[in-house]
């Protein structure tokens, strides 16, 4: 499964950014990963699968999981057995290169680990800053941890266009998600769970008929 996210404003290095920043990018990803579930091969899961865990069932996988009082619908997971693999571009102010450095915005390798922590839910060690949420809604986010990117490229280029702040930026995320047929040094089979939701549309149809 293939897709594209993108993401426009600010991305500081890994260094400087708050935790408030990084949930600010996660909820803005959060639009694009829900729409994604309205559409094959997705949609025909979801309903199975986006069930709150007090509601699924002993023989089913459910993927929300909670930090603090925010339910999070992480898509990439180790219990659907799926990797995922990122081509990162990046429209800058500056020039393109100047992949490391701290100054005008570069430090491009700090950003990508921001926009890591943005694309994963929050891991366990941050759930006391979750504890009071001010909306019920479910966050859906690309990754349940960015250990489960198994190839990352990133290029940059210049952002023609005004911008606030030297750590703004546009940033379009190919993803491509695929079955773990890898555990440890051992190969394993695709589960019908993650052949269904690793297909394109047409590959689903062609199944079902």
């Amino acid at each position: 499964m293939n897709f594209r996210l993108l993401y426009e404003g600010p991305i500081a290095p890994r260094q400087r950014a708050t935790l408030p920043d990084i949930h600010a990018i996660r909820k803005a990803f959060d639009p694009q990963v829900r729409e994604l579930w309205q559409h094959l091969p997705l949609s025909a899961e979801s309903e199975k699968l986006l069930k709150h865990p007090h509601e699924v069932p002993t023989n089913h996988i459910g993927i929300l999981e909670r930090r603090g009082t925010t339910v999070f619908a992480p898509l990439v997971t180790k219990r659907l057995e799926l990797m995922c693999e990122l081509e990162i571009v990046f429209l800058r102010k500056q020039a393109p290169g100047q992949l490391i450095g701290d100054g005008d915005g570069g430090d491009i390798d700090n950003r990508i680990k921001t926009l890591l922590d943005a694309l994963s839910m929050p891991p366990l060690a941050q759930q006391r800053h979750f504890e009071d949420a001010t909306s019920s809604s479910v966050i859906h986010c690309l990754l349940q941890d960015d250990s489960l990117v198994t190839k990352l490229s990133v290029e940059t280029d210049r952002l023609l266009r005004p911008t606030e702040s030297a750590h703004d930026l546009v940033a379009i995320i190919r993803a491509r998600v695929a079955a773990n047929l890898i555990v440890g040094e051992f190969p394993r089979t695709s589960t019908r769970s993650n052949v269904k939701l690793t297909s394109s549309p047409r590959s689903y149809w062609h199944r079902r008929t």
